[in-house]
């Protein structure tokens, strides 16, 4: 039996201004595709044939443009119109990518998919991310849906390993699984919400729970990408059985167990103005302390371009060593780029001179080179500009812009939360509350396509059974 995989993803925010191009996603076809997801030596293993479609992962940008989408799209459809006969599809994707004038692109892509296939009883298994915005049909299209279990995220493998072992399962012993989706109408600052804390790591230990059970294949909570303006945005609680009844009665009882937690998520960490965390990190005596860019945040879909946080350090000139990390800036590096290391240099924009420290490479989230790094040094302070958007999630980050974080007191990241592989490195955390495209208020966002009412914006009383 065959079975077709591929990945698609880039999440969407409908405030930033950056619409993802071709340049911005990390692409392979083939064979490579194999190499990039976590499933294919499993379905090799329980006797299937794998057919590689493309992997397209984008860092999260301001919404796909229709161009952009059906480029990626139509490749994965050649794949399906190829191979019509296949037993199954899976499809790794993020699952709150807006689309200008469609809406969700995964929704899309599936219903083309559906209507290609000719094996009518062929199974659709797809993985998708715990911050997706799940739509109304998407279970009358997906027949196996899986999301991961951790944010900040470590566990995509495992993830897309659990959708295709029910993949499998259900091929084998030709068994039809139900997929049931129940909305739960509240967003929350989804920097506020993490699965190391209570109340969602007990909620997380439930579904696993209910995945060890023999009838349920799949227990997912999914808490939402509050930074997209658009009818699907919430949460909820999705359900892949065995039976109809069981997929329905367990969503429904874990959207009630959700919804009744809503008002318990809190920052972990000190979240400040930036002007108190920038105080706080130079008069702090802690080793390292990372100060993150909420309201600028790559990994939510911001420009990545805003210098605020940096002008106040310039304006400071700490005695600390600072490392700024991932300005996005493609005139400075593309301007600055032939001067060789140790150059004094102009920062036109931020009206001060400086020295090219390092030249480099910035990493996309597989760690393959995607762009350019220049890093400047100006007093105590090293600041790392990308010709590209980009994102500072981990140590490898900073090598390939070959700068060392040891040698930092503070580092500035344009990040929320700060990612698990940094954490290690941070002594201490000060969470920004800038201004932005990922601005954490949600009244601020000024949302008018959302569902109403919608905790916090709104005060109500949510029952799923009625």
């Amino acid at each position: 039996m065959d079975i077709i995989i591929a990945s698609y993803q880039c999440e969407s925010n409908t405030l930033a201004t950056h619409h993802p191009g071709k340049e911005d996603f990390e692409y392979a076809a083939g064979d490579a595709v194999s190499r990039k997801l976590a499933v294919t030596e499993l379905f090799e293993r329980e006797g299937f044939t794998v057919i590689p479609s493309i992997y397209a992962d984008a860092l999260p940008s301001g919404t796909v443009e229709q161009d952009i989408h059906a480029y990626y799209s139509e490749q994965i459809l050649d794949t399906v119109r190829a191979n019509p006969d296949a037993h199954g599809v899976f499809i790794f994707f993020h699952g709150s990518m807006e689309v200008d004038g469609i809406g969700s692109g995964e929704l899309d892509i599936l219903k083309k998919i559906r209507k290609i296939l000719k094996n009518k009883s062929a199974l659709i298994a797809i993985s998708l991310d715990a911050h997706a915005n799940i739509t109304d049909e998407l279970c009358d299209y997906a027949d196996i849906i899986s999301g991961f279990k951790t944010i900040p995220h470590v566990d995509q493998a495992e993830c897309q390993r659990r959708s295709a072992e029910a993949l499998c399962y259900c091929l084998k012993n030709s068994v039809k699984p139900y997929s049931y989706m129940q909305r739960v109408p509240f967003l929350l600052k989804n920097d506020t919400v993490q699965t190391g804390y209570e109340p969602l790591k007990s909620l997380i230990e439930e579904t696993k729970r209910l995945e060890s059970t023999e009838d349920i294949l799949c227990a997912n909570l999914f808490l939402g990408h509050c930074w997209i303006d658009a009818p699907n945005t919430s949460a909820s609680t999705l359900v892949t059985a065995l039976k109809p009844e069981v997929a329905r009665d367990v969503a429904k009882e874990l959207a009630v167990k959700l919804w009744n937690t809503r008002r318990d998520y809190k920052f972990t960490v000190e979240a400040e103005e930036p002007e108190e965390c920038v105080k706080r990190a130079i008069e702090g005596k802690e080793r390292r302390i990372f100060i993150t860019d909420s309201g600028d945040n790559t990994t939510a879909g911001a420009e990545g371009d805003t210098t605020g946080i940096l002008e106040l350090l310039l304006a400071e000139k700490p005695e600390k060593k600072v490392c700024v990390a991932g300005i996005t800036d493609f005139d400075t590096v593309d301007g600055l780029w032939s001067c060789a290391d140790g150059a004094q240099v102009e920062l036109k924009k931020l009206g001060v001179s400086g020295v090219v420290k390092a030249h480099g490479k910035v990493l996309g989230w597989t760690g393959e080179c995607l762009g350019r790094s220049l890093a400047v040094t100006v007093g105590n302070i090293d600041v790392i500009f990308t010709d590209l958007r980009s994102s500072y999630t981990r140590k490898e980050s900073f090598d390939a812009a070959n700068v060392d974080l040891l040698a930092y007191e503070i580092v500035v990241v344009k990040l929320g939360y700060l990612f698990t592989a940094l954490k290690p490195y941070a002594d201490r955390e000060l969470f920004a509350l800038s201004e932005g495209s990922s601005c954490v208020e949600l009244k601020k966002l000024g949302l008018k396509r959302i569902l109403r009412p919608m905790f916090p914006l709104d005060e109500f009383e949510f029952d799923p059974y009625k």
